[in-house]
């Protein structure tokens, strides 16, 4: 897909529920992590999802802080996609302008270590190089997931890794060869998705799905300096599930803070 004339080149989309608190501190922090320095063009969009009239008021004010283009609000009373609710925001994701869709949970903060790495140039250039590559994510916490991160076949190129799946935390898709995959394998349908302790097929088990057939591949950058993390911890080991409780939240977060950016006065500058 070749950029439209006044589109961006990448779209940044921020999926929201209702975590104000925690989404304040993890979308600035992305953000900067994505884009400051950037050649790359890009608009930001926060699209919520089932979130609660008092908060969605909350947000206006805070879009233009934020860097954030365009506010999205989605209830969750009619056409709700199956599984588990956050595929009901993933699905209503993919309008066609822009050819790189960057998508991050609310619940996510990254961090990069080198400042002159472009990250979306990046992301960029592995699609453009490798068309077998619809799909790239990158999470640091992988070891608590219950189904397994593994290599699939030989790396992409020194330092991307060729993986098995990803999780819906972070990923970057290339429009024009994920979109007409995931439409045949049913990823617009609102019954195709399971949540249930014996079996899950949720949005990121269809985007493996994707990633991972007919040759595809999904890229894995390990070696980016680019750090995700995930602000929650399993319910316990092995579980598919997280806590989902607030403070535990914070509290990873505020020890990531201390770990990654213990200077509480070092601004971050987001390239608009």
């Amino acid at each position: 897909m070749s950029e439209s004339k006044g589109d961006p080149a990448f779209r940044i989309a921020f999926l929201f529920h209702t975590n104000l608190e925690l989404l304040s501190r993890t979308l600035p922090r992305c953000l900067e992590a994505l884009t400051a320095g950037t050649r790359e063009s890009f608009e930001v969009v926060l699209h919520c999802d089932g979130t609660p009239p008092e908060t969605v008021a909350q947000l206006a004010p805070r879009l233009e802080e934020w860097g954030v283009d365009e506010l999205r609000v989605r209830r969750r009373d009619r056409h709700v996609a199956s599984g588990d609710g956050s595929n009901n925001g993933h699905r209503r994701l993919f309008d066609p302008r822009s050819p790189y869709l960057i998508v991050v949970e609310d619940d996510i903060v990254m961090y990069r270590s080198d400042p002159s790495f472009d990250v979306l140039a990046a992301c960029r250039r592995v699609f453009e190089e490798h068309p077998e590559v619809p799909v790239l994510s990158k999470v640091n916490d992988y070891h608590q997931w219950s189904w397994k991160l593994e290599d699939r076949g030989p790396g992409i190129e020194p330092g991307i890794r060729s993986v098995n799946r990803l999780s819906t935390h972070f990923i970057a898709y290339d429009l024009e060869r994920f979109r007409p995959v995931a439409e045949r394998f049913g990823a617009f349908d609102l019954d195709v998705f399971i949540d249930r302790s014996d079996f899950s097929y949720n949005w990121e088990d269809l985007v493996s799905h994707v990633g991972t057939t007919a040759d595809r591949r999904i890229a894995f950058p390990a070696d980016w300096p680019l750090d995700v993390f995930h602000c929650d911890r399993k319910v316990q080991p092995g579980s598919m599930y997280h806590t989902q409780d607030p403070r535990l939240k914070a509290q990873v977060l505020a020890e990531l803070e201390q770990r990654f950016r213990p200077d509480p006065d070092k601004s971050a500058e987001v390239a608009a």
